[in-house]
């Protein structure tokens, strides 16, 4: 079946280098893989993959100080708007931010937007601790809504980093799926997607945990959030999107499909991160379900995603 694909990455010779300075060429545990245009789009061509929109992983860029972090994301969006623009009818790009700095990723998403031709952005759930909701980021959060933007997030360690833990069970195990859960109830406790309500987001990972958390959330926002009114966690998720990347069957799908709208499903195949073996598995996997009929698999695997990126329709 034919796919756009809303969550794969690339590394940049600028993104490999930090991750070699700065983790030992292992970000979150795991050796860096391998990435090049050619092998991604070979990988379309084999899972009829139409149009793939790419993004730079974790650990997030702001690991590096400063200095090196607005340089680092200067050649990272560089990069990407290179590929998209040589493979502008297959390949787009999610830009990155140097998230905490408020000033320097304002004036990032207008040049991404307005000269890089960026689809969106990727933006970490946390970087340097400081999560998403956090106050101090509103300024960024007004810039994207009034450009009405389409952010992928993405998970990235938690901290402080829970060291001792995350040497028996690698970050994107266990972490990732947890982070992400934390920042989308912590960003509708902050009155986020109220706030913002132009922001497409997109969630990873069949919305990680959230099915199972929500209604707990809710009920008990209704006991404890005395003088608070925080966003109602279960209408936000009917206007969120959430990425199918990772192992998303038996369990994680059929659990989603009952508190979101399944117009709003989209595909994802995490790689390079995830190998071209279990990408294809995996894929395999969602076309021959019977858990959704085929009208359905269309819509999240292809349609939905069309729908988010009108470019495409142009």
């Amino acid at each position: 079946m034919k796919k756009i694909d809303l969550h794969a990455h690339y590394l940049s010779p600028g993104f490999n280098k930090f991750l070699d300075d700065y983790f030992d060429g292992k970000g979150d545990g795991v050796a860096t893989p391998p990435f090049s245009p050619q092998d991604y789009l070979a990988l379309m061509e084999k899972l009829d993959i139409d149009y793939g929109v790419l993004s730079i992983s974790s650990p997030h860029i702001s690991a590096a100080p400063d200095k090196e972090m607005l340089k680092l994301a200067d050649e990272v969006n560089h990069y990407a708007a290179d590929i998209a623009q040589q493979h502008a009818d297959k390949i787009g790009f999610f830009a990155t931010l140097p998230l905490p700095l408020v000033d320097e990723s304002i004036a990032m998403i207008d040049d991404a937007l307005d000269h890089q031709h960026a689809v969106g952005f990727t933006l970490p759930t946390n970087a340097r601790g400081i999560y998403l909701g956090e106050d101090q980021l509103d300024a960024v959060m007004h810039k994207l809504n009034e450009r009405h933007a389409v952010v992928a997030i993405h998970p990235n360690e938690p901290k402080p980093n829970i060291k001792v833990m995350s040497e028996e069970i690698l970050p994107p195990l266990m972490e990732f799926i947890f982070d992400t859960t934390r920042t989308i109830i912590y960003m509708s406790q902050k009155n986020v997607f109220s706030k913002y309500p132009n922001i497409k987001w997109i969630v990873p990972h069949g919305g990680a945990l959230l099915p199972i958390i929500a209604q707990r959330i809710n009920l008990g926002n209704k006991m404890f959030a005395v003088g608070k009114q925080p966003d109602d966690i279960e209408q936000v998720m009917h206007r969120l999107y959430f990425d199918l990347a990772g192992k998303v069957l038996p369990y994680q799908l059929q659990n989603i499909l009952q508190c979101v709208d399944p117009n709003k499903i989209v595909y994802g195949s995490d790689a390079p991160y995830t190998t071209d073996q279990v990408v294809t598995m995996l894929a395999n996997e969602l076309e021959q379900t019977n858990m959704v009929d085929d009208a359905m698999k269309k819509n999240m695997l292809y349609n939905n995603a069309l729908a988010l990126l009108p470019h495409l329709n142009k």
